[in-house]
């Protein structure tokens, strides 16, 4: 095996083991330990948000054209991003009823069925299925039910609208503000996870970013569709 094949097969056992580690962390939901499980799932978010640089970086679609990995990467965020979570939801009665469970995974099987979810311009079409933020938001702020429930039937519902959301890994449009926000967020919400009680002012602040993320994507899809050509100048994709 030559160094090309080697470091690309390395990319895809990176990618497996977001995999592996989602296993675990749908374990330690079923054990009760929610907070172990939610830093678990947070690790395999980092190495989503990752293994496609690392994947383009060494070509591995042209040294191994006959493996998947994006396939391989759909099925482990699928695990990761909507059955963990959801699991999460129903263990810890988060919704005031488990037939509210029924939205994110209906939902989520339609964004993964779209042949076009991330867009030829590199954006997610829809809400990308983040219900393992939802989830912990959930856990953490234990809101009254009709909240609960709003936040978990909103998503749903911009899973069917056409929207284009974010994709820093892959398109470079905001992408240092979205990594640097992203990085702070992420440190954040360890540090809340390391604690049995987290400061509620804390989990507060720490909504900043799924704000801007929000945002910022409604920003750039409007900018998008009136089709602004100074700001579709500023597109420039990372190849595969």
């Amino acid at each position: 095996m030559n160094t090309r094949k080697f470091l690309a097969w390395l990319v895809h056992l990176y990618t497996a083991l977001g995999g592996v580690i989602g296993m675990f962390a749908l374990f330690a939901a079923a054990e009760g330990r929610i907070r172990h499980a939610f830093i678990l799932l947070i690790v395999t978010m980092l190495i989503d948000s990752t293994d496609g640089i690392l994947a383009r970086r060494v070509k591995v679609r042209e040294v191994l054209p006959h493996f998947d990995g994006a396939m391989v990467d759909n099925v482990i965020d699928v695990l990761t991003f909507v059955w963990a979570p959801v699991f999460i939801m129903w263990h810890q009665e988060l919704l005031p009823a488990s037939l509210w469970l029924v939205v994110p995974v209906i939902a989520a099987l339609y964004a993964y069925g779209q042949t076009d979810m991330k867009t030829g311009d590199a954006f997610f079409l829809g809400f990308p299925s983040y219900w393992n933020i939802v989830a912990l938001y959930l856990f953490w702020i234990e809101p009254a039910a009709f909240i609960a429930v709003l936040l978990v039937v909103i998503p749903g519902i911009l899973t069917f609208i056409p929207t284009r959301y974010l994709y820093a890994s892959k398109n470079r449009i905001l992408w240092k503000t979205t990594w640097s926000l992203g990085a702070i967020w992420l440190a954040l919400v360890v540090y809340m996870l390391s604690r049995e009680a987290p400061d509620p002012l804390l989990i507060r602040l720490s909504l900043f970013y799924p704000v801007y993320y929000m945002l910022a994507s409604f920003y750039i899809d409007q900018k998008v569709r009136g089709r602004s050509l100074p700001f579709l100048q500023m597109i420039r994709l990372r190849r595969a």
